[in-house]
């Protein structure tokens, strides 16, 4: 977020001048000390839930990840509590505590859709728990609390604990009953490894299945060369440990933009941004297979540009 620190100023001025005392603006949550190493530029992940490829990607639950409230998750109609949200870290984390942002921002999404009113009662009652084994446990309690009705709440942990796999319990919403929603979850602590939690070896060269069409990659040492939609996009970029960050042009639209990709679980996670950092939407994508054998055709001269 940008603060309009010269309006700010010039406010403050003139209430100081003024015989009548200024109204005081309302003070933005505090933000916890730390990094939130949840966040996708730091590597994190969030798993699909249950029935989420049936709804509008604005409440998938990789928006949990993307560090703002304008996207959030939104639980299927169908589900009732509770709940469970499953992340990844890129390492292990020393976790010191958790923010849960159930604030509601009005947005225009990229498909011209607009989200006028929340859908959804936010998270009331929660617990967090953590595991060093593995996507499915076992998992141990880190700490339980209650997230404020929009609003952000930061919740401390009793003792700084160490996981790399999370899960986000949602006992409650504020409502009682109906469909859940959350807009971000932040966890506040230190990586063992930034983004380096792959393999020295591993490779994200490949055939990624995404409902728009495939995205090819071709990674050749920290460099990455790919193609989507059938070779009218193009990107390039660079990977550290398992974090892609990647420019693409799409000869289509003769437009340009970003993305933030994590490889992990022979899946790509993260989103595509349009210039100034507009998120467009998430960018998830399944591996299929390799590219040797695979049938290249427009993509080639994306990724080989110097054959």
């Amino acid at each position: 977020m940008r603060t309009a620190t010269m309006a700010l100023a010039g406010a403050l001025l003139l209430a100081g001048c003024s015989n009548t005392p200024g109204k005081q603006a309302p003070q933005a949550p505090a933000e916890p000390a730390g990094d939130n190493i949840l966040h996708i530029s730091w590597g994190g992940i969030a798993e699909a839930d249950a029935g989420e490829a049936k709804r509008h990607w604005s409440t998938w639950a990789i928006n949990l990840v993307d560090g703002g409230p304008a996207y959030g998750w939104l639980s299927d109609k169908g589900i009732t509590l509770p709940h469970a949200l499953n992340f990844e870290l890129a390492g292990t984390g020393k976790i010191d505590s958790v923010a849960l942002d159930n604030r509601f921002e009005p947005v225009v999404r990229e498909d011209g859709s607009m989200s006028q009113t929340a859908e959804g009662s936010p998270v009331r009652r929660f617990a967090l728990l953590g595991s060093n084994k593995g996507p499915e446990g076992p998992y141990e309690m880190l700490v339980e609390g209650e997230a404020k009705a929009d609003a952000r709440t930061v919740v401390k942990l009793p003792t700084a604990a160490s996981a790399r796999w999370l899960r986000l319990r949602i006992d409650s919403n504020w409502k009682g009953s109906g469909p859940t929603r959350l807009s971000d979850l932040a966890v506040i602590g230190t990586l063992d490894r930034r983004g380096d939690a792959a393999a020295p070896d591993a490779d994200t060269s490949g055939v990624y299945s995404h409902e728009y069409g495939p995205i090819l990659l071709r990674q050749q040492g920290n460099e990455i060369f790919g193609c989507y939609n059938d070779g009218l996009g193009t990107l390039r970029g660079t990977v550290f440990g398992r974090i892609m960050r990647l420019a693409w042009y799409s000869k289509e639209e003769g437009s340009i933009g970003a993305a933030t990709l994590v490889a992990a679980n022979g899946k790509l996670y993260g989103f595509w941004y349009r210039p100034e950092d507009k998120m467009g939407s998430p960018w998830n994508a399944v591996r299929e297979s390799g590219l040797a054998g695979a049938d290249l055709g427009k993509c080639r001269a994306a990724l080989y540009p110097s054959s």
